[in-house]
């Protein structure tokens, strides 16, 4: 036998080469440094070593006090303080046996730290032993918790983990313990670690009372079959509406696309109810398809969404066939849908194809249906584009409920087109910094039913600046067209924008802007039919030091009649104070408006902001208080805050808005209480900070779900 003892530090770098001979082909080097001592034994092949020892095989790194290292079965075992990096992945436990070439093994004693996207705070995770396999850790026995303490007050006890880096936690046999109290139990449950985790949320039963539902018990199971196919099923009991039950299923078909469906259903109420859901996502070289469809029935209406696109994207054709229908009884567009799609294709050098059309209807007071198309050739070379289209085009403002446009529609039935944009006077010289145009078509106007030819021209000059000194700015643009109509009819408009910007210094500045526009004749038609325009717009802005303001108006000189004068002036005395006036003065009659004080205060007490926001709102016509709100936010001692938030209408004496909530922090879980004086409601709340935060909570009336958090922060005035 043969030792070659090692007192500094002993390197073994070669010797997986000598172990395999000439068949090292892409093995990866194994590197063992020991800090204390180490030595080889020649016949059996194995390399022990002691202190602050050191492994590094590809993307593996282990760290220890003792090794052993096997060259013939390449296997290692390190024991006392092991740490194994695998990429971003960093377990540490006492005890390691893992075989290099094949990359499992056996960890005993482990703790590792898990990073979870949207999470409050990482995971911790302590098993008995740890198995590792082809990129994956499955553990025995484990318990998991967020909290950092060395007594948590809550975690997760486990039958069996495994752990797929970068992807999920699945885990097995879960029982919640708050403390040394076992709470809760489920018999699957799956943690992502990427940014899946709304696909995931880990559900606590919901227990509540609704004025509605009365009281209700919710549960939601997570399973998880494979990775193209987990959800949840839902099953609640209500005592106003008898059970509930439903799922959410996440799938995935391969080439064929992956996405999402689910329902639930309240069959044995008198108040049923049935909702379901489908979206689907497929791609293949330049298809894409996307839908987005979900409906839901109770006793007296039915809503219905739904949305599809397919869409075709190559070098030279950009197309898509969409459609959308929308139903809702409850609002003033009681039905909805658009159907259509687009054909643009690069036919050449310059030369394009363009293809739209579309059916769009509402219905509401009345029912309107709208058909759009559009079929276009354009040509461009250089800065010159010509253009022939036939269209129909359906004035969009039918849409808007209780609209009454002057035109329906118009068709252009050919309409020829020429554009120049930024033309020189010679080929050497600067581009000018105009558009000239030419249109000629014939067009039939609905419900009008004037049908007539028209040639237009028009010429328009870009936005220009001009610095006559440093502290002035003025900007300019103008546009000049003439259209002549079959017979005598013509119309030419004349339009322009004159802008300027005076800095007057000691933080005074003058923005002013002119806008003109003349017109002469006039057009058989209304959908182009133009009306003189001559405004001024004025505002004054001041700045200097802790205090700002601004002063606005406008005049039209056509009217004689000024537009309402809108006020603004802030304070600022220190970081923490902000003071506000805004008003609104009505120049024309000599009144003012209304008058909007606003007081606010924010600073840091023990650590957490104290906030006092009081605002009102005056009509100085009416000389009455419309509106006061207050809101304040205090703590008390370093774990507890009272919030106020009120609305109080004096000109109706009454509250509209009113509630007091009382936290208390409790390290990685906090309480919150409140009380709406208003409603005469009381919510409660406690909040995990787990797989995300988890809501527990009860309200008197309406109920608040507690896997719902939208509905928790809704309620007791917390900002996402």
């Amino acid at each position: 036998m043969r030792r070659t003892w090692l007192t500094t530090v002993f390197v073994l770098a070669i010797l997986w080469g000598l172990a395999v001979g000439g068949n090292a082909e892409a093995q990866d080097t194994v590197r063992i440094s020991a800090a204390r001592s180490g030595w080889y034994h020649v016949e059996e092949q194995l390399f022990v070593g002691e202190g602050e020892v050191q492994i590094e095989a590809g993307d593996t790194f282990i760290t220890g006090d003792y090794v052993e290292w096997r060259l013939q079965t390449e296997e290692l075992l390190v024991s006392g303080s092991v740490v194994l990096r695998q990429g971003e992945n960093e377990l540490t436990g006492e005890h390691l046996v893992y075989s290099v070439a094949q990359g499992v093994g056996e960890f005993l004693d482990v703790e590792a730290l898990v990073d979870v996207p949207k999470a409050t705070s990482p995971v911790f995770l302590r098993t008995e032993k740890v198995t590792i396999a082809e990129g994956k850790y499955q553990m025995v026995n484990g318990r998991i918790t967020t909290c950092d303490l060395d007594r948590p007050h809550f975690h997760l006890a486990v039958n069996e983990i495994e752990v797929r880096p970068d992807d999920k936690l699945i885990i097995k046999g879960v029982t919640y313990y708050e403390g040394s109290i076992p709470l809760f139990y489920w018999p699957y449950m799956v943690i992502p670690l990427d940014d899946r985790v709304s696909d995931f949320i880990m559900s606590l039963p919901v227990i509540g009372y609704s004025s509605t539902e009365g009281y209700y018990v919710k549960n939601a199971f997570d399973y998880y079959i494979n990775d193209n196919a987990y959800g949840t099923i839902n099953l609640d009991l209500y005592s106003k509406l008898g059970v509930g039950y439903g799922f959410k299923h996440n799938y995935s078909l391969g080439k064929f696309g992956s996405g999402k469906l689910g329902a639930y259903h309240i069959p044995f109420s008198e108040n049923k109810k049935l909702s379901a859901d489908f979206s689907h996502e497929w791609s293949s070289g330049p298809w894409r398809l996307v839908t987005t469809n979900s409906v839901e029935e109770t006793n007296d209406k039915r809503t219905i969404d739904s949305r599809s696109r397919l869409s075709l994207s190559t070098a030279t054709i950009s197309a898509n066939v969409q459609g959308s229908y929308r139903e809702n009884p409850g609002t003033n567009q009681k039905k909805s849908w658009e159907y259509g799609g687009t054909w643009r294709q690069q036919l050449g050098q310059g030369l394009r194809l363009n293809l739209t059309g579309s059916v769009t209807g509402r219905e509401g007071s009345t029912l309107v249906r709208m058909v759009n198309y559009l079929a276009e050739t354009t040509y461009t070379r250089g800065n010159q584009t010509w253009g022939l289209a036939v269209e129909q085009e359906y004035n969009p403002d039918l849409l808007e409920e209780g609209a009454a446009p002057t035109w329906r529609s118009v068709n252009r039935m050919p309409e020829l087109s020429w554009r120049l944009s930024n033309p020189r006077l010679a080929s050497t010289s600067t581009p000018l910094p105009m558009r000239l145009e030419a249109v000629a078509g014939r067009y039939h106007e609905f419900p009008s039913d004037v049908e007539d030819w028209r040639v237009r021209g028009s010429m328009s000059l870009l936005t220009q600046y001009w610095r006559p000194t440093p502290s002035t700015t003025f900007s300019y643009s103008g546009d000049i067209s003439t259209a002549r109509y079959g017979g005598d009819n013509q119309q030419s408009v004349f339009s322009g924008k004159l802008n300027l910007t005076q800095n007057f210094g000691g933080g005074v500045r003058l923005t002013a802007r002119y806008n003109e526009q003349m017109v002469w004749g006039a057009s058989p038609f209304r959908f182009d039919k133009s009306s003189a325009i001559r405004t001024l717009n004025l505002q004054l802005n001041y700045s200097g030091g802790a205090f700002t303001a601004s002063g606005s108006t406008s005049y039209n000189f056509l009217t004689g009649e000024y537009g309402a004068a809108a006020l603004q002036g802030v304070w600022r005395p220190s970081g923490s104070l902000r003071l506000s006036v805004s008003a609104g003065y009505d120049i024309n009659q000599g009144v003012w408006g209304r008058i909007v004080p606003l007081l606010e205060y924010t600073r840091k007490a023990d650590g957490q902001d104290v906030t006092l926001r009081v605002g009102a709102r005056y009509r100085a016509d009416r000389s009455e208080w419309e509106r006061v709100e207050v809101q304040v936010k205090t703590p008390i001692g370093s774990t507890w805050a009272v919030t106020y938030d009120a609305v109080y209408e004096p000109y109706r004496q009454e509250f509209t808005r009113g509630q007091i909530t009382v936290d208390k922090d409790f390290h990685c879980r906090s309480v919150t209480l409140a009380y709406d004086h208003v409603r005469n409601r009381i919510a409660f709340s406690l909040t995990i900070n787990a797989f995300p935060s988890l809501p527990l909570g009860w309200d008197s009336d309406t109920g608040v779900s507690l896997f719902d958090i939208e509905d928790v922060f809704d309620l007791i005035g917390v900002d996402e």
